[in-house]
């Protein structure tokens, strides 16, 4: 009965046989490429974190590129690493066009089927953390009574 009732107040709000506007293909905006990750922080750091502000300084040729460039989609062939730095996440691409990979903001671009490479953080002090072994945990303290 309930939803009978949600049908019909659904019904007086769009009209029978009016169907919703398609919505319209957002574009994914440009995958900025850098062959060094500082290049790509400061590229984005002056166009405020916009990737269409940064593309469009690429597109000036009178403009300092740093290096990078716009990456075409299709040839990036795989993720090559990985790296977190004061909460970002980075990428660095193996395209198909050359052998220097591209670092890029982490979830820009990925290729079909990515695997994933290498993982850096911003830590290097510290130790990665092993899992002890089942058969070599420590046994467990007798119970005092």
């Amino acid at each position: 009965m309930r939803f009978l009732l949600l049908v019909l107040a659904l019904g007086a709000v769009v009209p029978f046989g009016a169907s919703a506007a398609p919505a319209a293909a957002v574009a994914p905006p440009p995958a900025i490429g850098c062959p060094s990750l500082a290049n790509l922080r400061l590229l984005l750091r002056q166009a405020k974190n916009d990737a269409g502000a940064a593309a469009a300084m690429l597109a000036d040729d009178k403009a300092d590129h740093l290096g990078c460039a716009v990456v075409a989609r299709e040839t990036v062939s795989r993720i090559a690493e990985h790296l977190s730095l004061n909460g970002n996440a980075y990428d660095c691409l193996t395209l198909r066009t050359t052998a220097i990979c591209q670092w890029v903001v982490a979830g820009t671009v990925a290729p079909a089927g990515a695997t994933p490479g290498k993982s850096r953080s911003g830590d290097k002090g510290r130790a990665p953390e092993k899992a002890t072994p089942p058969e070599k945990a420590a046994p467990p303290e007798k119970a005092r009574r």
